[in-house]
């Protein structure tokens, strides 16, 4: 018997803009980005059939809405597990892109600066833990569907690996899929 899982990354969220800014401001968008609506031009690239799939999504707007924007007529569960790392912020002088703000606040993260958020050590955990709650989910419903966010759906994806699963698609981009499946054995 085969169980899969379909890890799908949010839509583009309206805020997703990419302007030149100082810290502070960063800061601002990084709350901005996390509380945002999802961009209206913002579709899915590939359209799976999720209507046997047990569907779940993080507790994040952007995960919410993008399974109702993909189609979903009911979310089974939430789940905080699946919420994407933070997007750290340091007080650092300069102005940047948004988007580099992003890489280099986290490559900062990465290396092991600490701040006022979830550390990188404590958010591959919880990636960890997900991917075994997901693990736990489909050998109960065989299939399932998690609308999640882009590193947290990398490390999920790179924890179930190590467990055995075997990637058939890898995408993180917005609207991006990462389909896994396990071969198990059928109940005697």
């Amino acid at each position: 018997m085969e169980q899969e899982i379909i890890l799908i990354r949010h839509g583009r969220p309206a805020s997703a803009t990419n302007d030149i800014m100082g810290a502070r401001d960063f800061a601002r968008w990084v709350k901005r980005y996390n509380h945002s609506l999802l961009d209206p031009a913002s579709r899915p690239r590939t359209h799976y059939d999720l209507s046997s799939h047990y569907v779940v999504t993080s507790s994040l707007k952007r995960a919410k809405l993008s399974a109702r924007a993909y189609g979903v007529a009911r979310i089974d569960e939430q789940n905080p597990l699946l919420n994407e790392m933070d997007i750290p912020y340091y007080r650092l002088s300069g102005k940047l892109k948004a988007w580099h703000w992003v890489v280099f606040n986290r490559a900062l993260w990465m290396a092991g600066c600490r701040g006022k958020f979830e550390s990188f050590r404590d958010a591959k955990q919880r990636a960890k833990a997900a991917a075994l709650w997901l693990e736990k989910t489909a050998s109960n419903k065989h299939s399932v569907a998690a609308f999640g966010h882009g590193i947290s759906n990398r490390y999920i994806r790179i924890a179930l690996e190590q467990r055995g699963w075997f990637v058939h698609e890898k995408d993180n981009a917005y609207w991006g899929v990462n389909r896994l499946t396990r071969q198990v054995a059928s109940p005697s």
